[in-house]
């Protein structure tokens, strides 16, 4: 197994111009249904930097990504960005 992978702090920025876009993993939690997590891929349009709740996937090599089961990324288009959205509930 690789490095465990941990969401981080809020660092990011929403580009004001251009067409800046990034590549996150986010894990998600069946519970109360079920004790499996997954993981999920997204691109954020506009976006930059580290997201609160979401690990960064740029950097990573194809492997493992593929190894945490996501085969795709779900493009997210800007209008429809709120890094609110993404942080853990408690």
């Amino acid at each position: 197994m690789g490095a465990q992978i941990r969401p981080t702090q809020n660092r990011a920025k929403i580009a004001s111009c251009g067409q800046s876009m990034a590549k996150y993993l986010q894990r998600i939690s069946l519970r109360p249904y079920s004790d499996t997590e997954m993981w999920t891929g997204w691109e954020l349009e506009g976006v930059e930097g580290e997201v609160e709740g979401l690990v960064l996937a740029d950097a990573m090599p194809p492997e493992e990504i593929a190894r945490l089961g996501v085969a795709e990324f779900q493009k997210i288009p800007r209008e429809y960005v709120d890094l609110a959205d993404f942080r853990p509930r408690g």
